[in-house]
């Protein structure tokens, strides 16, 4: 894990680093769509119940396209059959097409701010003989996730191999959710195109136990690197709730942890606690995420995330408290607005201002 090891200047100058910091963090924003984990909790189903890949993120799946997100999710579904457009292009019998555009126009007190496109990616699935799926993302800044997947292979499960993203903790949307932007960096390294890995990846689900593992190319030996999570989830009534641990280990970095829900009604609760090593330092992040559905199609959110780059609090910390809408308008239209403060404590390893700052995003998708 990379470190700024840097001292403080004048009040000025550290404002002039934090707003330009800020600047080049959303520039390099998501190249690869993740997932909305809170449908987990809703639901109380894994990544499966809406995308392809298994581990969520990237194409949705027929079910999502055609009956979970217009039906009820959406605030406004789909046209009727009879009203919908004509002459769209007929794809081939196992073919499946997708695409995520997100704009963002974000605002830092003081007039800083910019409007720019933070993500374009879209998505091919071909199914194959054998309960097989092949897929690629290309984003529009190069890369993204090409594997193989069989399903079938294990009881219960399935078998990916190529490049992905490992399954570990929370698969965030968001990308400045510290889960996140921190995980393998103290600065912040927004783009998933950093955690990417080849190599395979197994996983099955067994009444409410979900388990993951996966093994990626090495370092300097065979077996260095490697990921694994486990999510047991269980309903209490009208409550469901989950709880798990994961670990990545790639070499001389490490990120253990555990990772929560709760959910009931129309609030559902999100939670991340990770531990990181990397360049002899030991770091730690908190991550909440709080929702509560108002109406159908749109939900309140309120995100918490704490930072200890080496836990030495006198050292400085980083604190993100943000609050906001999310609105899913039809199915292929979301809207996000948020307002967040960010404190800083002041310190040899955090090189940042205290900021006030607000993001509107545009999300368009197939």
């Amino acid at each position: 894990m990379n470190r700024l090891w840097r001292r403080p200047g004048s009040g000025a100058q550290r404002r002039s680093v934090g707003v330009a910091v800020a600047l080049a963090v959303v520039w390099t924003a998501t190249d690869s769509a993740m997932a909305l984990p809170r449908y987990t909790a809703q639901y109380g189903q894994d990544c499966r119940l809406c995308h392809v890949n298994p581990t969520g993120g990237g194409l949705r799946n027929d079910y999502a396209r055609r009956d979970l997100v217009p039906l009820e999710l959406a605030s406004r579904g789909a046209p009727a059959a009879d009203d919908a457009p004509t002459g769209a292009l007929a794809l081939p019998a196992g073919m499946a097409v997708g695409a995520d555009l997100r704009t963002l126009a974000w605002l830092e007190e003081g007039g800083a701010g910019s409007v720019f496109s933070m993500q374009g990616d879209v998505y091919l699935a071909l199914e194959a003989a054998g309960n097989v799926t092949l897929y690629a993302e290309q984003g529009q800044h190069g890369g993204g996730e090409v594997f193989g997947i069989a399903h079938g292979v294990i009881p219960r499960g399935w078998v990916k191999a190529g490049r992905f993203v490992p399954d570990y903790g929370w698969r965030f949307d968001d990308h400045r959710l510290f889960a996140r932007r921190h995980l393998f960096s103290a600065e912040g390294a927004d783009s998933p195109a950093g955690l990417l890995g080849s190599g395979v990846e197994a996983g099955a689900t067994v009444g409410g136990l979900g388990v993951t593992v996966s093994a990626l190319e090495g370092q300097a030996r065979l077996g260095d690197s490697y990921a694994a999570r486990a999510l047991w989830r269980r309903e209490l009534g009208s409550v469901r709730a989950g709880a798990g641990a994961s670990v990545w280990h790639r070499g001389g970095e490490r990120a253990a942890g555990a990772f929560w829900y709760l959910a009931g009604g129309p609030v559902a609760w999100l939670g991340e606690v990770d531990e990181t090593r990397g360049d002899g330092s030991l770091a730690r992040l908190v991550t909440n995420e709080l929702t509560c559905e108002v109406r159908r199609g749109l939900a309140a959110r309120v995100v918490y995330c704490f930072q200890d780059p080496d836990l030495a609090l006198l050292d400085g910390a980083r604190h993100r408290l943000g609050a906001g809408v999310s609105w899913l308008a039809t199915p292929a239209l979301g809207v996000q607005v948020m307002a967040n403060r960010w404190r800083i404590d002041e310190g040899a390893a955090v090189d940042d201002v205290d900021r006030c700052d607000g993001e509107l995003m545009f999300h368009f998708m197939y």
